[in-house]
């Protein structure tokens, strides 16, 4: 594995050219078809095969002599940048943890599928009346012999109506304090009892699930980490993606010069294109102040985080500040548009893009802990506030 980052980025792009699958649209992993799926299957596995992927993991699993956080940020960053369909997250959630807190019987049987994209993951961890706050989930384990009946519900399950594997939290104690009691299990997807429907966005879209649990068994092999221990298999996980956060400000970049563009296709009723207005180069000059805000705010998060020097916030601060930047570039995309009365050939794909670019991105405002939490957390961690 090269020590040079610049040299392994390299070496990705070329991958990516020579064998990227590229994404139909951001945010839409589904695949559309039985043929689509074969298809995305196989690029996964080939990020495997080439050691992109689980590069990280332990040697005897597969993991590269050499391999540095950053080399997972570098392929993160060209995926994007490349526009290529990108790995689940969860899937690299699921490895991580059940690397971390797997026995041995389940590395053996888990991790070999996943690395042959035989298994695709989904995170049942978000319920109804929890939203964010996962340690109020309601989706009860209790015990039966020497395993558990499941029953709850799950949404906003990513990918759920493909996936052959469930990374699901449940509460195996109602006694103990909220953050204790609950329980990580690794759940197959096709068990009796299991029932997943699909969420159709406004997008057109439906990436994540509602998913059903009714009376779902699950026996000891299935508990990941200690029972009552979930907790700690969950934030453990989540906190493995931080170091991710900084791949998606490379769209950024990519966003304002697309703004660049579409203000240069739309036409004003005075014939003039939009860049030509003074209120509307103002607003541009503030969208790239603010792109170039959250590129120093997730670098630093990153550095800190490659360097294992990181606070508690700094996750939070830099995924809030991207999510939040991306709203508002959408925003001014869709207000450019329709004060136009035209725009030209060139700009009509670029403002079709921006029309779910809008859509979607209040998408990520939600996912990975919704603002109004992250907020929350920064308030708590960073200022020191007391609870309201």
């Amino acid at each position: 594995m090269p020590t040079d980052i610049e040299a392994y980025r390299e070496q990705i792009r070329s991958f990516i050219a020579d064998q990227g699958l590229r994404l139909h649209r951001e945010g839409v992993r589904v695949p559309r078809d039985s043929d689509e799926e074969r298809t995305i299957r196989g690029w996964l596995r080939s990020l495997y095969e080439a050691g992109y992927l689980g590069a990280g993991w332990p040697p005897g699993w597969g993991g590269r002599p050499g391999h540095l956080p950053v080399h997972d940020l570098a392929l993160m960053e060209e995926l994007i940048r490349g526009d290529a369909y990108r790995p689940l997250d969860q899937v690299m959630l699921a490895s991580h943890a059940i690397i971390a807190f797997g026995t041995e019987k389940q590395k053996q049987e888990l991790l070999p599928r996943i690395r042959s994209a035989e298994h695709i993951w989904c995170q049942l961890f978000s319920e109804p009346d929890a939203g964010s706050d996962l340690a109020a989930l309601r989706t009860r384990a209790e015990p039966d012999g020497d395993g558990f009946l499941v029953t709850g519900q799950k949404i906003w399950s990513t990918d759920a109506q493909w996936a052959d594997m469930g990374m699901l939290v449940a509460r195996t104690d109602p006694a103990v304090e909220r953050h204790a009691g609950i329980t990580a299990f690794v759940v197959p997807m096709n068990l009796p009892g299991i029932e997943v429907r699909p969420i159709r966005e406004m997008t057109g879209f439906a990436e994540f699930c509602e998913v059903f649990l009714d009376g779902v068994r699950l026996g000891p092999e299935h508990v990941l980490g200690d029972v009552n221990g979930g907790w700690k298999v969950l934030t453990s996980g989540l906190a493995s993606e931080r170091a991710f956060v900084g791949a998606n400000a490379v769209q950024l970049d990519r966003m304002f010069s697309d703004l660049i563009s579409l203000a240069t296709a739309a036409r004003q009723p005075d014939g003039t294109t939009a860049l030509e207005h003074e209120d509307v180069q103002a607003h541009l000059a503030t969208a790239l102040a603010r792109v170039e805000e959250v590129k120093l705010i997730v670098r630093d998060t990153v550095d800190r985080i490659l360097d294992d020097n990181e606070h508690p916030s700094d996750g939070p601060v830099a995924k809030l500040a991207y999510t939040e930047t991306n709203v508002a570039l959408t925003e001014l995309a869709m207000q450019l548009i329709t004060s136009s009365t035209s725009i030209d050939d060139d700009g009509l794909e670029i403002a079709d893009r921006w029309y779910h670019n809008y859509l979607w991105g209040r998408a990520l405002t939600i996912s990975g802990g919704a603002s109004e939490i992250i907020r929350g957390i920064i308030g708590r961690q960073l200022l020191h506030l007391p609870r309201a």
